[in-house]
């Protein structure tokens, strides 16, 4: 019982993102997050410092503790945020792919992936945090796989067979160019990323090749 009550207390104790109710707490919350990911960039996500991100936002470190307690639950936001506006995305290429080849899917998954990391060049830093919370990132991939299923269901022909395996496979090859692209030293070969292209290619013409 005891034990009980310690966790309860523990857990009502740890710092929470705070929500503002208020548009001008809303464009606040948008500055900081943008200053974060400017900062991410720069400095890498381990390295990056409150300050820096408060001095960007050119805002007190006060006003950035009272929205975001943590640099974890600020990365966390940014990070939701990111994620949000690629499920955009792959929910416009859904919308617009039908009558495109399984493979042809495939390659303008990649290429909006590309533009997306080009525009979001901080993606790729967030998602290469140790702090993840597990059970987000268990939902994000979930809901991204099904989005990667709906893409595949519109192609022509469809992928009907295994597209569950089809989608979880574009999805970590996704992973692959994202971790890549937080590298410096694969950063610059785009052999890499032009390999994993191939790979989805031929692997997606063999499953359309079931239909």
């Amino acid at each position: 019982m005891t034990n009980m009550r310690e966790s309860s207390q523990k857990s009502s104790a740890e710092p929470q993102t705070r929500i503002p109710k208020r548009r001008r707490g809303h464009d606040r919350v948008a500055v900081l997050l943008e200053a974060a990911a400017k900062i991410f960039v720069q400095k890498g996500y381990d390295a990056a410092t409150m300050t820096e991100i408060a001095a960007e936002a050119h805002s007190s470190i006060g006003s950035l503790y009272q929205f975001f307690p943590t640099k974890p639950l600020l990365a966390e936001a940014l990070h939701i945020d990111r994620l949000e506006r690629l499920k955009a995305v792959l929910q416009d290429i859904a919308e617009k792919s039908g009558g495109l080849s399984a493979a042809d899917s495939g390659e303008a998954i990649f290429d909006r992936l590309g533009a997306f990391i080009e525009k979001f060049p901080e993606f790729p830093v967030l998602a290469a945090r140790r702090d993840v919370p597990k059970d987000r990132k268990i939902r994000s991939r979930a809901e991204l796989k099904e989005l990667i299923s709906a893409i595949l269901r519109r192609a022509e022909p469809p992928v009907t067979d295994d597209v569950a395996l089809m989608a979880a496979i574009v999805l970590e090859l996704l992973r692959i160019a994202v971790v890549a692209a937080n590298e410096p030293e694969a950063a610059g070969d785009r052999r890499l990323v032009r390999e994993l292209r191939l790979m989805l290619r031929k692997r997606l013409e063999e499953a359309a090749a079931k239909a």
